[in-house]
């Protein structure tokens, strides 16, 4: 099976609220559109499974996408901060379109620009950029974490920069991982490019991953806004030497490609991108405590 090719006038159908229904982005089991509802603009979100995939029946991976999207709602229920992507006025539901089951619901559309685009368009950011970066993504990872929860897919494309205010937003709470929960998802899953060490370790990842592994990439996100590169490509050329390089190699120091970057900003990054847990931020709280040295200089 797989995913309908969903029209305007059958989102129309499924949720008869919404007007100005118009496609911002289909990919893998989801297919997003933009809809005014009450007066405001959501996202309107649409997933299907499609089995022949990952060799699994329909109702296993129906059952696999149920529990994403479970736990993308729930995550946006239970937190409140206004850098992570808020729930919509549409709770999850279900719905048949030519035999196939969907599963929807609605979000707050985030009006700006993802990292990806900002930096084809704009280059790197500067310092005071980085360091606001860096608040408002760390805020999101301490507001999930509240709940035993990681984020497991931060990357430049899930940030989006708000055009009103500049703020920092982290989107697609669909693979969030629950450390508390016994159902999970059967394989890997996030982008490798952004991957922590202990991501990799996909036999021990209740009981080695935390939050740091969240830090983790967003040290790598920091490092790719502040020079243009990403730290673990260097040398590589498969998907399998960027996994070594995130194991094994210490990437160049960020303030050799970029030198007036101060040393308390390199350091933050490094920090950031160190291979065991432990040797990185201990808390949320100091690695921000830490940015606000680096505001003072």
């Amino acid at each position: 099976m797989t995913i309908p090719q969903l029209t305007i006038e059958q989102v129309k159908a499924v949720i008869p609220s919404a007007a100005d229904i118009q496609e911002v982005d289909r990919g893998g089991q989801k297919i997003v559109f933009s809809g005014i509802i009450d007066g405001r603009k959501y996202a309107l979100k649409f997933m299907a499974p499609n089995p022949s995939q990952i060799g699994m029946q329909n109702s296993e991976f129906l059952d696999d996408v149920t529990s994403r999207a479970q736990r993308e709602v729930e995550t946006m229920q239970q937190c409140s901060t206004p850098h992570l992507v808020g729930m919509g006025p549409i709770g999850l539901n279900t719905t048949d379109i030519q035999g196939d089951p969907i599963i929807y619901f609605s979000e707050e559309f985030v009006e700006g620009e993802n990292l990806c685009s900002y930096l084809q368009s704009n280059g790197v950011f500067s310092v005071f950029e980085l360091v606001r970066l860096a608040f408002h993504i760390s805020e999101a990872i301490k507001a999930i974490w509240q709940f035993s929860k990681i984020h497991r897919d931060i990357k430049p494309g899930n940030i989006m920069r708000r055009r009103d205010n500049g703020d920092f937003v982290l989107l697609d709470m669909g693979l969030v991982f629950d450390l508390q929960d016994e159902s999970l998802s059967v394989c890997p899953v996030g982008t490798p490019l952004y991957f922590s060490p202990e991501q990799m370790d996909f036999n021990n990842r209740r009981t080695i991953m935390n939050f740091r592994s969240d830090l983790f990439s967003l040290g790598i996100v920091m490092y790719e806004m502040a020079t243009g590169k990403h730290p673990f490509i260097e040398g590589a050329t498969t998907t399998w030497e960027v996994f070594g390089n995130i194991a094994n190699a210490m990437p160049r120091s960020p303030k050799e490609l970029r030198p007036e970057l101060s040393e308390k900003l390199n350091d933050i990054i490094i920090r950031l991108l160190a291979k065991r847990p432990a040797l990185r931020y201990r808390s949320v709280e100091l690695l921000q405590r830490a940015l606000r040295e680096v505001e003072t200089e």
